[in-house]
């Protein structure tokens, strides 16, 4: 069976060389994001901590839902500045909560990015047409990953 692979276009970066960028910048800076919050859902207690390991090293303040009900409620009450969500959980999936987000006043623009096991070109489709920022397949890199959150909230900080 060939491999499935993704040409990625992310707020208009071509994945691979986002992914360059990533690779030779220093991730080392810690406090930076001491002020911004990321949401995780996942209902995986093992990647939650993983994630959760990753960010606090940025300094972010990090949120924890197990599923997408309890992450729809706290990105309402909580608004954080970005949200990081699994696609498949119990309750309510990743997909059918970025949908409510999408639908509310309060989160319509809060970026999420989707990490997950699900590596089909039908659920990536999915997760872009509900505007998320990004796609990441499971196991994460955390490097890339604290350097899309980076990208983000550095974004953010210039536009506000």
């Amino acid at each position: 069976m060939p491999a499935i692979t993704f040409n990625f276009v992310t707020k208009g970066h071509c994945m691979l060389e986002f992914l360059k960028k990533v690779l030779s910048r220093d991730n080392t800076e810690m406090g930076e994001f001491a002020n911004k919050t990321v949401l995780i859902v996942d209902d995986n207690p093992v990647d939650r901590k993983i994630i959760e390991k990753t960010l606090t090293k940025l300094g972010c303040r990090v949120l924890l839902a197990e599923d997408g009900e309890k992450g729809l409620q706290m990105a309402i009450s909580q608004k954080p500045d970005i949200i990081l969500s699994d696609c498949n959980m119990p309750k309510m999936d990743g997909v059918e909560m970025c949908l409510k987000l999408r639908e509310h006043e309060r989160t319509r623009d809060v970026p999420v990015i989707f990490l997950t096991g699900v590596n089909s070109p039908k659920k990536v489709v999915e997760c872009f047409e509900l505007e998320a920022y990004n796609y990441m397949c499971k196991p994460i890199n955390s490097k890339i990953l604290s350097s899309q959150i980076k990208e983000i909230l550095q974004e953010h900080l210039i536009s506000s």
